[in-house]
């Protein structure tokens, strides 16, 4: 994070019961913390260009943005994909697992604490491939379909309409996503993050004059919360599916007794299968035996953050 007083490491979803919550889900570099920043209009977390993300941790902006009267919490996540340790699917679905664990809360009832989802999709990564319809998989086996109503998908880095090649190749890619989330996540929407202003990269806005810049970023203010705002015309009145699988399951319920453990599982046993290094192949099946062995109830009052190993 770029200034630690601004965020908040999230470790409960206690601290945030009864606030307006927004996730901000996606692949590393989709544009989740610059989201977060254009929506502040100005910079409250860190962004990276690098291939490995700087979210290294489950974290919220401590001030709320004001959207039509409503405060709103938006809590940035680790990037699906990445390729650090605290990005792996494995830890990905470690955090979120302990995060959304009820505690010793399971006779009060069991609230939606989380308002809306914004996944991201950088329109530039290319095409629907295996590692993204991974992606897909294990954010649809945390969600569930009982709130796909507070679902958008925000496609990100569209280049203006003026750029005529690379546009009509960035509008077929939208058009495989597009078809993908209709019939994996129906009654979800899938908008264009500026769309029609496009987007610059920090050296080519640092190349404009101080009027232009300013207008800049005012438009990227305006579409992140025009983002927001449609968000917010359809709340969740459910609560997301690994938290509802928790609070219902029994004390003594496993990580991998959940949907999410069971996705992630499969997924590092197809990694087995490809892996030809013998380090990698015994980190994987420690990985997988953590999240098969590990009791959620302990896991969650664990002081320590070793992921069940």
């Amino acid at each position: 994070m770029e200034n630690d007083k601004n965020v908040t490491v999230l470790h409960s979803m206690e601290g945030l019961q009864g606030k307006n919550v927004v996730l901000l889900f996606g692949k590393t570099r989709a544009g989740k913390s610059t989201f977060i920043n254009d929506a502040y209009g100005k910079k409250v977390v860190k962004t990276t260009t690098s291939i490995t993300s700087d979210t290294n941790e489950v974290s919220y902006v401590n001030e709320p943005i004001r959207v039509d009267g409503h405060d709103v919490f938006l809590v940035d996540t680790i990037g699906l994909g990445g390729s650090g340790k605290d990005h792996d699917r494995a830890s990905f679905t470690w955090k979120w697992l302990r995060i959304l664990h009820p505690g010793k809360n399971r006779k009060s009832p069991l609230k939606p604490t989380v308002k809306g989802i914004l996944y991201f999709i950088d329109i530039m990564d290319g095409a629907m491939n295996e590692d993204n319809i991974r992606n897909l998989e294990t954010f649809k086996a945390l969600v569930g379909k009982e709130v796909l109503e507070s679902v958008i998908f925000v496609t990100t880095k569209w280049v203006t309409s003026a750029e005529q090649n690379t546009r009509k190749r960035l509008e077929n890619i939208f058009v495989g996503w597009e078809e993908k989330i209709r019939q994996d996540f129906p009654k979800a929407l899938i908008l264009r993050l500026d769309d029609t202003t496009g987007r610059l990269d920090e050296e080519d806005l640092n190349e404009l004059s101080s009027t232009e810049r300013r207008e800049k970023e005012r438009q990227y203010r305006d579409n992140a919360v025009r983002v927001l705002r449609k968000l917010l015309m359809k709340t969740a009145t459910q609560p997301i599916l690994a938290q509802r699988e928790m609070y219902e399951g029994r004390t003594g319920m496993k990580a991998g007794q959940t949907t999410l453990g069971k996705t992630t599982i499969r997924y590092l046993s197809e990694d087995i299968e490809r892996a030809r290094d013998n380090k990698i192949i015994e980190q994987l099946k420690r990985a997988i035996r953590a999240i098969k062995n590990t009791v959620m109830m302990k896991a969650f009052f664990s002081t320590g953050n070793d992921e069940g190993r």
